[in-house]
């Protein structure tokens, strides 16, 4: 399984601002939205704030990966979201609490099976702190997504 298979470019944002979890996550649900990748918007914004309050996605290295599975979804979709400035994310008590790099990850309810290997797939990718820098600093989706195209490529 490639990442790479799950991206659009309409759907890589660079430039993301937002001064919490909540306006991070329904910044990325509304470029899903507005893409035409989702149908409701608010029921994508609730469930991934559900998961996000029941355990944060925030991963360390400035990475998180907010997800959830939905009714009514096609097929997967993968959002990926770079704030430079970085966004506060995950506990408060956490010595960092920002992070620069958001991989968004909806499946379709039936999909639990494909939702868990791309989870897996993205976690695999972004353990490489060089990786995770190369992303933050591409200045435009065409980079971002030749980036993710590069290092899928070593994982097989």
């Amino acid at each position: 399984m490639r990442l790479t298979d799950y991206l659009e470019p309409e759907l890589i944002l660079v430039g993301l601002r937002a001064d919490g979890v909540e306006p991070a996550i329904d910044a990325m649900v509304t470029r899903l939205h507005e893409a035409g990748k989702i149908a409701d918007p608010d029921s994508a914004r609730a469930a991934v704030l559900e998961r996000e309050a029941s355990h944060t996605t925030a991963l360390g290295n400035g990475v998180a990966l907010p997800h959830a599975t939905l009714e009514g979804l096609d097929r997967c979709r993968v959002l990926v979201a770079v704030a430079p400035e970085g966004v506060p994310f995950g506990p408060a008590d956490r010595e960092s609490g920002t992070e620069r790099l958001f991989f968004m990850l909806l499946s379709p309810a039936d999909e639990a099976g494909t939702h868990i290997k791309l989870l897996a797939r993205i976690v695999r990718l972004v353990r490489r702190p060089d990786f995770v820098e190369a992303l933050i600093a591409a200045g435009s989706p065409e980079s971002v997504l030749e980036e993710i195209e590069r290092e899928d490529a070593l994982h097989v």
